[in-house]
C-alpha cells in the first residue's frame, strides 16, 4: 500500500512539473493556445482517470515524431525557430503525459517541463511568469525526492518530509539569485517577429480614418517612465515629467475622410547602440519602458534632446518621426535626455524638422461646409493669425464626446453640425482651417495626459491617453496648437485604483530588475554593494558580532531548555521505572544508575542491556527524551522478550 501511494504521489508531482512549464509558456503571445491546450486537457484526464489512461511507450513516441515532422513543416512555412521549437516541446509534452507511468516516463516529464520553462523565459515577459517558475521549483524538488525514495534501482532512501525541504529553500533562493546576477545575457529577439496586429488608433497608427471612434477608453499601459537622475525624489520627478505631449507621427495628406502619412524626402539613419542627438542642449535623464507591440514608432516627449544607446537601428525623417528599421516585437528600454519644463522652447527643438512642403498647404480636399464655417467665423478677425487663434478657441468651447455618431462619408460636416466629437475631428477641423487661412498645417498622433503611480514613483501612459493635435508653421517653426476641449481629460479613474497601483508597480519592478537586467546593471549592482559595504563596514562588523553573540547565547539557551525538558520528563519517568523494578523484586537506591543493578528476573540479559543503552542514550542527549508512554512501551517489550 505504501508503495502504491508513493507511485501515485510521483505521478501527480511529475505532472505538476510538466504543467508548470506549459502554464509558463501559455503566458506568451507567440504560442498558439491550440498547442498548450492539448497537453492541459490530457493532463487533466490523466489526473482524473489515473495511470490507467495511458498509451504504450511506442505509441507515445509516434506522437513525438509526428510533432517533429509537423514543426519541420512549420519552419518551411516561415515559423520562427524559437517559436517552432516550443511548439515541438508542447507536442512532446502531450506525448509524455499520455505515456505509461514508468521511471523513464517520470524523468521525461521533468525534463520536458524544464525545457518548457526555459522556452517561456525567452518568449514570455509577463510578471505572472513568477508564479509557474516558483511552483516548478517546488514541484521539481518534491518530485525528485519522491522518485529517489521509491526504492527503484538507483534510489534506496526514504523521501524526506516537507519540513526538512523547507530548510533548504533559502539556500536555493540565494543560489538562484547568484546565478541570475552572474550568468551572461544572450540576444535572441532577432529570431522573433511581431505577432500582434497593428493598432489602428491614435498614438500608434500612421493613418486616421474619420468616423465613429472607440466607445470606451482603454486602460492598457503602453509606456512606463522612471527617472534616471541620482537622488531625484519622486515629487521632483513628477513635476519634471508630467504635462508633456508625447509626439509620435505627423500626418500631412488629407484624403477627404481621413489623414495619411506623407513619404519622407530626407531620412537620417542611426545604427543600434548609437546616440540620437535631437537638439544642441543638455537635459535630465529618464528611462522609458515601452510595452510589447509591433508598431515601429518611438514617442518622444516635449523637450527631448537625445536618445542614448538606442537598442535597435532607427531612422529619423524630415517630419520629426522616429521609427525602428524593423518593428521590434518585445519590450524596449529607451534612455532619453529631456529639458526641464522651464527651459522648454515654444516650438519644436528637433534639428531634423524640415520646413513645410506643398502638400501641407493643400486645400483641394477641404469640404465646402468647412470653408463656409471658416469664412463666417473668422470674418471679424483683424488678421489671419488672430483668426486662427479665434477658431481654436471656438473649438475648445465645444464638447468632447466619444459616443456621438459621425457620418463616415461626410465626417467634417457631421462634426460641425453636432459641435461635439473626438480629438481627431477637432484636430482635423483646425488643421484644414489653418490651411484655408494660408498656413501650412498637419495633425500629429501621440499621447497627452498621464497617470502617476504613487506606489512606485513613476509615470504611466495608457491607451486612453492617445491624442491628436495640430502643428502649424509660424515664424519659421512648427508650433503646436491643441483645439480639443479640456473636458477630454475629465475621464473617470480606474476601478480598484489601489490594487492597480500595486500591480503596475510590481510589473515595473519585474521589467526593470529582471527583464532589463543587463551586463551594465550587473556592474552597477556590484559597485553599489561594494560602496555600501565600505560605507557601513563598522556597522556590519558590529552587527556580525552581535549576531555571533546572539547565536552563542541561543545555543546555550537551547541546550539548557533541552536539559530542563529532560529533567522534567525524567522526573516523571523515574518513579514509573522504580515501581516497575519493585514489582520485579529490585529496589534501586536513589541516584543509582541502571547499569549498576542486576537485570530483572524473567528478562534476558541481552534485552536488558539493550534497554539500558537506550535509556542512557536518551538521558544524555543521544536521542529524543522519552515520555511516560515511551517508557511504558519499552517496559512491555522487555516482558514480551522483544
Amino acid at each position: 500500500m505504501a508503495q502504491a501511494d508513493a507511485l501515485l504521489r510521483a505521478e501527480r508531482l511529475t505532472l505538476a512539473v510538466l504543467l508548470c512549464g506549459v502554464a509558463a509558456l501559455a503566458l506568451s503571445d507567440f504560442v498558439s493556445p491550440f498547442y498548450w491546450s492539448l497537453s492541459v486537457v490530457a493532463a487533466l484526464l490523466r489526473l482524473w482517470l489515473g495511470p490507467k489512461f495511458h498509451l504504450s511507450e511506442m505509441q507515445a513516441s509516434f506522437i513525438g515524431w509526428a510533432g517533429f515532422i509537423w514543426v519541420g513543416l512549420e519552419l518551411v512555412m516561415g515559423r520562427e525557430l524559437v517559436v517552432a521549437f516550443t511548439d515541438f516541446l508542447l507536442i512532446l509534452a502531450l506525448a509524455v503525459v499520455v505515456e505509461a507511468a514508468t521511471p523513464r516516463n517520470h524523468l521525461h516529464r521533468m525534463l520536458v517541463g524544464l525545457f518548457l520553462l526555459l522556452g517561456a523565459a525567452v518568449l514570455t515577459d509577463s510578471v505572472l511568469f513568477v508564479l509557474p517558475l516558483t511552483a516548478m521549483l517546488w514541484f521539481f524538488w518534491r518530485a525528485a525526492a519522491c522518485l529517489y525514495g521509491l526504492n527503484w534501482p538507483g534510489g534506496d532512501l526514504a523521501a524526506t518530509g516537507v519540513a526538512q525541504d523547507l530548510r533548504w529553500m533559502p539556500a536555493v533562493a540565494v543560489l538562484a539569485a547568484l546565478l541570475f546576477v552572474g550568468l551572461p545575457r544572450f540576444e535572441f529577439h532577432s529570431l522573433l517577429q511581431a505577432q500582434q496586429p497593428r493598432m489602428q488608433t491614435s498614438g500608434f497608427s500612421d493613418r486616421v480614418q474619420l468616423g465613429d471612434f472607440a466607445r470606451q477608453l482603454d486602460e492598457q499601459v503602453v509606456m512606463r517612465v522612471e527617472s534616471t537622475e541620482p537622488g531625484e525624489s519622486p515629487t521632483a520627478f513628477r513635476q519634471r515629467i508630467s504635462g508633456r505631449y508625447w509626439r509620435g507621427v505627423a500626418l500631412s495628406v488629407f484624403t477627404g475622410t481621413g489623414w495619411q502619412r506623407a513619404k519622407a524626402r530626407n531620412v537620417h539613419r542611426f545604427p543600434a547602440r548609437s546616440d540620437v542627438e535631437l537638439a544642441q542642449a543638455g537635459g535630465a535623464g529618464v528611462a522609458v519602458y515601452r510595452e510589447a507591440s509591433d508598431h515601429p514608432y518611438i514617442h518622444l516627449p516635449d523637450g527631448a534632446v537625445s536618445m542614448l544607446h538606442i537598442p535597435e537601428a532607427v531612422r529619423v525623417d524630415d517630419a520629426g518621426a522616429i521609427t525602428f528599421n524593423v518593428a521590434p516585437s518585445r519590450r524596449l528600454k529607451l534612455m532619453m535626455q529631456l529639458l526641464k519644463k522651464e527651459k522648454l522652447p515654444a516650438g519644436r527643438p528637433d534639428q531634423f524638422m524640415r520646413p513645410p512642403l506643398p502638400r501641407e498647404f493643400d486645400t483641394s480636399a477641404i469640404p465646402t461646409g468647412l470653408l463656409n464655417w471658416v469664412r463666417d467665423t473668422s470674418a471679424t478677425a483683424k488678421n489671419k493669425r488672430q483668426a486662427l487663434v479665434h477658431l481654436r478657441n471656438i473649438l475648445k468651447s465645444w464638447d468632447y464626446d466619444l459616443h456621438v455618431p459621425v457620418d463616415s462619408t461626410h465626417p467634417i460636416e457631421s462634426f460641425l453640425n453636432n459641435k461635439r466629437g473626438h480629438c481627431e475631428l477637432f484636430a482635423t477641423v483646425l488643421a484644414l482651417a489653418a490651411r484655408e487661412l494660408g498656413f501650412a498645417a498637419r495633425i500629429v498622433n501621440g499621447y497627452y495626459s498621464t497617470d502617476w503611480n504613487e506606489v512606485g514613483g513613476f509615470l504611466l501612459i495608457r491607451k486612453k491617453h492617445a491624442h491628436s493635435w495640430v502643428e502649424v508653421w509660424l515664424d519659421g517653426r512648427w508650433w503646436r496648437m491643441d483645439p480639443t476641449p479640456p473636458s477630454r481629460w475629465l475621464v473617470p479613474e480606474s476601478r480598484f485604483m489601489g490594487f492597480d497601483a500595486v500591480w503596475e508597480s510590481a510589473k515595473m519592478t519585474w521589467y526593470r530588475y529582471v527583464l532589463d537586467f543587463e551586463d551594465s546593471d550587473r556592474g552597477d549592482l556590484m559597485g553599489a554593494i561594494w560602496q555600501f559595504l565600505m560605507a557601513n563596514s563598522l556597522w556590519l562588523f558590529f552587527m556580525i558580532g552581535i549576531a555571533a553573540v546572539m547565536g552563542l547565547l541561543w545555543r546555550r539557551y537551547h541546550r539548557y531548555m533541552i536539559a530542563l525538558s529532560w529533567h522534567r520528563r525524567s522526573r516523571a519517568c523515574w518513579p514509573l521505572l522504580d515501581r516497575w523494578l519493585q514489582v520485579q523484586g529490585i529496589c534501586r537506591k536513589k541516584c543509582q544508575p541502571l547499569r549498576g543493578i542486576e537485570h530483572p528476573a524473567g528478562v534476558s540479559e541481552k534485552h536488558w542491556r539493550a534497554f539500558v543503552n537506550a535509556w542512557e542514550a536518551q538521558a544524555y542527549g543521544g536521542t529524543d527524551v522519552w515520555r511516560r508512554r515511551d517508557l511504558k512501551r519499552h517496559l512491555r517489550a522487555l516482558l514480551e522478550g522483544c
